[in-house]
């Protein structure tokens, strides 16, 4: 990874927001209206409600209510956001649904909340996960159940935290976080977790914790500080713990993982840092992912 150029600023001009219409899912909206504002983006509240399996007891048209009643709650939201934009929703599955949704209304970012305080169990459960991650080809801001910030009117951050594995994908989530940074002159800080199993964690090995900031500076771009104030936090041992514990303290207001292009998104997904760190985070977490062909796997 090379030191980042002066970056140019983000342009967000639609929204895609993925409501199931619980309370979760209003956490997420005060963040896609705050956005929207900021950008003057156009917003497309979306929801998939699969198929009814009907049997004898089922009312033929039962699919066709929800859905009615679907679309006026979105065309609700879309009122109320006083935003730009259009209700989507198909009696569909995600799997189905997202992809084309993405494509057809050219989603710049997409915005989803979570469900319960033990993380995603839900609405970013299993196979949902996968599709989601998978499947967008643009930033995806999570709104977690322990974020306590709620934006009424535009969204901007002051303070974002950008952990990074030096990795060559992690460019184009760098150059989000400097953007964000750079329309309020605001905190970016780059992280590097280094595993328990690093020669680093011996508590006398301060040279490698030398080394390693010393790269990450060299990442920056020279004329950064003239536009927000960058920094470089190197910490050892578990990495979503340590990611989270640095989130309790310092309290940014976004956190921005940048992903490889190639990640696989699995059964083993709820035991990674990305996971974790969207589960528990107190403030959104953005996921960018690589447009490049690096195949590398945070």
């Amino acid at each position: 990874m090379q030191t980042l150029q002066t970056t140019t600023g983000i342009v967000v001009k639609n929204i895609l927001f993925l409501t199931d219409f619980t309370e979760a899912s209003e956490a997420a909206l005060a963040y896609a209206r705050g956005i929207a504002r900021h950008y003057n983006a156009n917003l497309f509240p979306a929801h998939a409600c699969n198929p009814v399996i009907l049997n004898e007891g089922t009312p033929p048209n039962l699919g066709d209510e929800l859905e009615e009643h679907g679309r006026e709650q979105l065309e609700s939201i879309l009122r109320n956001s006083g935003s730009k934009g259009k209700a989507l929703i198909e009696q569909n599955s995600l799997e189905n649904a997202f992809p084309r949704w993405i494509e057809q209304n050219d989603i710049d970012l997409v915005v989803i909340g979570t469900h319960g305080r033990n993380g995603v169990k839900h609405f970013l459960m299993g196979s949902s996960a996968e599709v989601i991650f998978r499947n967008a080809t643009c930033p995806v801001l999570t709104v977690g159940p322990h974020v306590t910030y709620r934006p009424y009117t535009d969204f901007v951050a002051n303070d974002i935290l950008f952990p990074s594995k030096l990795g060559s994908y992690s460019e184009r989530a760098a150059g989000y976080a400097f953007s964000l940074a750079q329309e309020t002159h605001g905190k970016v800080t780059f992280m590097n977790v280094l595993p328990r199993d690093s020669s680093f964690y011996r508590a006398d090995d301060k040279d490698l914790a030398h080394e390693i900031r010393e790269d990450m500076q060299k990442l920056i771009p020279p004329d950064a500080p003239l536009w927000c104030e960058p920094g470089v936090v190197v910490r050892a041992g578990d990495p979503a713990f340590e990611i989270l514990r640095y989130t309790e303290k310092e309290r940014p207001d976004l956190i921005v993982l940048g992903l490889p292009q190639k990640k696989n998104f699995n059964s083993h997904f709820r035991t990674g840092v990305t996971y974790k760190v969207i589960a528990k985070a107190p403030c959104p977490v953005l996921t960018v992912r690589d447009a490049s062909l690096d195949n590398s796997i945070s």
